[in-house]
């Protein structure tokens, strides 16, 4: 009777109760438990499936893995079972061996046929889980904090390019997180973000600073990117130095932030944005503006948002235009992960004019920041399981831009 009590309770109710049962019970389990018998509770239960201590908490997963639902809704209910887990643990660093520890577990489902259908069921849903987005963010968040691979950078050449992310602060936000991450995951990738940024900025600072001091040549700092000596300091010297006349880029972006205010018309505007971008180009090869990019991003500016051209330009229309201009110089998207002008860019000109050309962009428009980030996360995710070998470009192209984005909007460490 009591067994039948319970089914007909779960089988009436609501999706998002049952889940929250869920929920409950691994936040208590890890209340009262070490993390390596919760490991061992969360493997029996989501893993094995076959049966688990709590009766209760079983059917209660039972019912959810065969709602009709489950195939579209399950990924986001594992996904917070998991992050139940993974937030705490993550707040006190004695416990972060155990997040790496939990994300392998789903690469260890049994394959072995069952006959019952409840076990199958689970096994198939988790199976699943393995090809989300959830699961591929969760799996980057455990290499970051996996102290085990933090300093592995012995060959790291043969890793896969994901080893690198913990890198490259300005991609955590678009790796790391799902459109079902909840506030405390957020609060989370934000210290991580901060911290590794902070980190950066001072790194730097002080590089720079031994590099200026003659009595401190001879003693110099280990350099914080993976850039040649003379890449870097040719970077900071771009990203942060005068690069017309008596005037750094961040003086250029201001300057045409007020300018662009008297434009007449959205079509004027889009006119003096493009020579604002070429500028650099133009400086070093006057004829560029007349090459193959120089009219090609000329032809996409005037037939962006044609529609507008003839009324007065407005925050909104900039901020529209700018991720445009990023998505042509850098990625279109996700379904779309063509790079050509980026590419060709960076072979035509090299790293720190085509970088420099994509800080002109967000430093005019301070907005479009976190776009550029998106755009660059999607470059990095479509080749993170390639060899960091094979994608020398792309390794420039991501410490040339933390470079140019740290030095430009870091709140510590480095200042000009």
């Amino acid at each position: 009777m009591d067994s039948y009590e319970s089914w007909s309770s779960h089988n009436q109710a609501s999706t998002a109760e049952l889940e929250n049962q869920l929920y409950q019970h691994w936040q208590n389990c890890r209340q009262q438990e070490s993390a390596d018998v919760v490991l061992e509770r969360f493997r029996q239960l989501f893993i094995e499936a076959e049966g688990y201590t709590d009766t209760n908490v079983w059917d209660v997963l039972v019912e959810l893995t065969q709602r009709p639902e489950a195939n579209r809704e399950f990924k986001y209910t594992l996904n917070r079972c998991s992050y139940t887990l993974i937030n705490p643990w993550y707040t006190q660093p004695r416990d972060h061996w155990a997040i790496p520890e939990l994300v392998r577990l789903f690469e260890s489902v049994p394959q072995t046929a069952t006959t019952e259908y409840a076990t199958h069921r689970i096994r198939h849903l988790v199976g699943q889980f393995v090809e989300t987005e959830q699961y591929i963010a969760l799996r980057r968040f455990a290499h970051i904090v996996d102290e085990a691979t933090a300093d592995a950078s012995d060959d790291y050449a043969a890793q896969p390019l994901a080893r690198q992310l913990r890198r490259y602060p300005f991609l955590y936000d678009n790796s790391l997180l799902t459109k079902d991450s909840d506030q405390s995951q957020k609060e989370n990738v934000l210290q991580l973000r901060q911290k590794a940024e902070t980190q950066l900025g001072i790194k730097l600072a002080r590089y720079r600073d031994r590099q200026r001091t003659p009595a401190e040549r001879d003693r110099p700092l280990p350099n914080p990117t993976l850039l040649s000596a003379e890449a870097l300091t040719e970077a900071l010297a771009y990203y942060t130095g005068k690069v017309e006349g008596n005037r750094s880029h961040r003086d250029l972006a201001e300057m045409f932030r007020t300018y662009s205010k008297t434009a007449r018309s959205f079509r004027e505007f889009k006119e003096e944005f493009l020579e604002y971008l070429l500028a650099p180009l133009v400086d070093m090869a006057p004829a560029y503006v007349n090459t193959t990019f120089g009219k090609e991003l000329r032809q996409y500016l005037r037939e962006t948002m044609q529609d507008l051209d003839g009324q007065r330009i407005t925050d909104s229309m900039v901020l529209t235009l700018c991720q445009k201009v990023l998505n042509f110089l850098v990625v279109k998207g996700r379904q779309q992960p063509t790079f050509r002008y980026f590419w060709r860019l960076i072979h035509e000109v090299g790293y720190p004019l085509t970088v420099g050309m994509l800080l002109r962009v967000v430093l005019f428009c301070a907005a479009v920041k976190p776009w550029l980030e998106n755009r660059m996360a999607v470059l990095f995710n479509h080749h993170e399981q390639a060899k960091c070998a094979e994608v020398p470009w792309l390794i420039d192209a991501l410490e040339h831009t933390n470079v140019a984005l740290i030095t430009n909007f870091g709140k510590i460490g480095y200042s000009f």
